[in-house]
């Protein structure tokens, strides 16, 4: 050892020691901070990320139960439809000004961001135009103004603007954790260099290297002790959230069925009752000139339609073919309606299937919701719709010969296949979806059987 503590005792003496050791101190300090100003950076590009996310997501949800319950208000006049309305308003006005105010703060969405905080207002103007012609008595006025394109214009541009500014947010989220990644990685790379560097410089200070490197091992089993606590604590929240999903998609359909009873109990009673009254006034009036006959034939023919649509509606909301006949006449029924209503081709092959209640509900949406797609997108002549049991499995398939679409170019976020996927999903199942241009779409979805 005298051979090498010598040269280091004389390296230790000489005037080269002191600024060896304020460099490499120099160096130490100024790696770190860069290393601490690009993880901030980028924290705080993903806390903006998160929050612009977070807005846009609350915005979409808020103008949909306002709608939601506008239009319930307005089929009932039933003032518990309008009380969700006006709570939805206020906190809906504040997540528009809230969006208002991020805009400037990210120039890349700005104008993503005023333009949808300019959809959302007009939206929320045709539903208060809505809610005052009713409130004035003019409910047929207020459905015609539904009626129109105006609203689902709205909706679209909203739900366009919203996917387009979670798209960009969500990347900018990811490049950020990138970019603190790689900080973190420059970090410990500079850190392990110099740590290197001090010790082939300096083999007098070998005791305190071996107390860093215990103290480093220290803080290495610290930090995965806190990253197996941090990925519990995400396993636990990521359970809540999909039990909290399946409340509100379980709370969607007692809504639905709700509502669909309404509509059979109110609503339909006032229209037969309307009908019968029509009918005794038609039977006293056999002397009245033919104009009021055709008059009075145009008012049945009129409250049938109405009796036809609320039937419609009513079957949409909540399948009764489904609870009284089972999932296979009730898919029949759905595909002969479909087939009648779009002049499309409808060939369905139905097995017998052994599905829990909550499961039949699932493939009875999935193919009520792809049959809705085929006949507003595909421009399909014909559809194929089949059910059957392989492998234990319940196999559901639905395939049109229409114009398809690039699929890999499908946002992941539309709403109506992400509805379909989580609802297979929290069913147990699975979905997935084939597409090209000019080559038709098949969804297919698989779920336990019972």
């Amino acid at each position: 050892m005298p051979e090498i503590t010598d040269p280091l005792r004389r390296l230790s003496r000489s005037r080269l020691a002191a600024p060896i050791a304020v460099s490499l101190a120099v160096i130490v300090v100024s790696i770190n901070e860069i290393g601490y100003d690009r993880q901030r950076q980028s924290t705080l590009v993903r806390d903006e990320a998160l929050e612009v996310r977070v807005a846009v997501d609350r915005l979409r949800v808020l103008v949909a139960d306002a709608e939601s319950a506008q239009r319930g208000y307005l089929l009932t006049n039933r003032v518990d439809y309008k009380e969700p309305y006006s709570l939805n308003l206020g906190e809906l006005l504040a997540v528009i000004d809230q969006i208002k105010a991020m805009a400037p703060r990210r120039p890349s969405q700005r104008a993503a961001l005023e333009e949808l905080a300019a959809a959302a207002e007009r939206k929320l103007g045709e539903m208060r135009e809505v809610i005052r012609l009713a409130e004035a008595g003019q409910r047929d006025n207020a459905l015609a103004l539904v009626l129109t394109d105006i609203g689902r214009e709205q909706m679209v541009v909203i739900d366009r603007l919203v996917a387009q500014v979670a798209a960009a947010e969500t990347a900018a989220f990811i490049e950020a954790g990138e970019q603190r990644d790689r900080a973190m990685l420059f970090g410990r790379i500079g850190i392990t260099v110099l740590v290197l560097l001090c010790l082939a410089a300096v083999f007098r200070a070998l005791k305190l290297t071996r107390e860093q490197e215990e103290e480093r091992t220290e803080r290495q089993i610290e930090l995965q002790a806190e990253r197996d606590k941090l990925e519990r604590e995400v396993d636990s929240r990521t359970r809540e959230l999909t039990e909290l999903a399946n409340h509100l998609q379980s709370v969607r359909e007692d809504e639905r069925s709700h509502l669909a009873r309404e509509l059979h109990d109110e609503l339909g009673g006032l229209l037969t009752a309307a009908k019968l009254d029509v009918a005794r006034v038609r039977n006293r009036l056999g002397g009245a000139p033919p104009e009021v006959g055709e008059r009075i034939a145009h008012l049945i023919k009129s409250l049938d339609a109405g009796i036809a649509l609320k039937r419609r509606i009513i079957e949409d909301l909540r399948p009764s073919s489904l609870s009284n006949l089972g999932l296979i006449p009730a898919l029949q029924i759905l595909c002969n309606e479909f087939s009648s209503r779009s002049e499309i081709e409808v060939d369905a092959q139905l097995d017998e299937v052994r599905l829990s209640p909550n499961r039949a509900l699932s493939v009875y949406r999935l193919v009520q919701e792809a049959l809705t797609n085929v006949a507003k997108y595909a421009k399909a002549s014909r559809v194929e719709v089949s059910l059957q049991a392989v492998d234990g499995m319940a196999v559901v398939r639905v395939a049109d010969d229409g114009t398809g679409f690039d699929a890999s170019g499908l946002p992941a976020s539309g709403h109506g296949l992400a509805g379909m996927r989580f609802r297979m999903r929290s069913a147990g199942g699975s979905m997935t979806l084939r597409s090209n241009a000019g080559q038709g779409t098949v969804i297919e979805a698989t779920l336990p059987l019972a």
